[in-house]
């Protein structure tokens, strides 16, 4: 198995980035729901899909912090669609970015993750 170095280091930076931008995701989804005057129950139809993936994340399971990088692509697919509509706003714009660094972050978490299981502890 490949080793890598700083492994801790890059479990921890991976871990806070992929939350940090989960939360604030959902805050601002949440915040564009209400600003756009989205009904609750298409609010919490939004919400579903990133909240069946939160107990496999809370225990870090790299499976299901891969499948949140496939779920964040259907959160882009929506929000870059939106970002083309006339009735764009500053929370699409915020919402990109923080798809971009979930993503991102998400992809390289579960990849570390998933080395930190067969990498032995004496190499860090």
């Amino acid at each position: 198995m490949k080793v890598i170095p700083n492994l801790g280091k890059k479990l921890r930076i991976g871990r806070q980035l992929t939350w940090g931008s989960l939360i604030l995701f959902l805050l601002v989804l949440l915040l564009n729901g209400l600003q756009s005057a989205l009904s609750w129950k298409l609010m919490i139809f939004t919400f579903i899909p990133l909240l069946i993936l939160l107990p496999g994340l809370y225990v870090e399971r790299y499976k299901t912090i891969s499948m949140l990088c496939f779920v964040t692509l259907l959160y882009f697919i929506v929000t870059v669609n939106n970002l083309f509509s006339p009735n764009a706003n500053v929370f699409d714009w915020v919402e990109l970015v923080l798809l971009v660094v979930m993503f991102s972050a998400a992809m390289m978490f579960s990849r570390w993750k998933q080395y930190s299981l067969y990498q032995d502890d004496s190499h860090e």
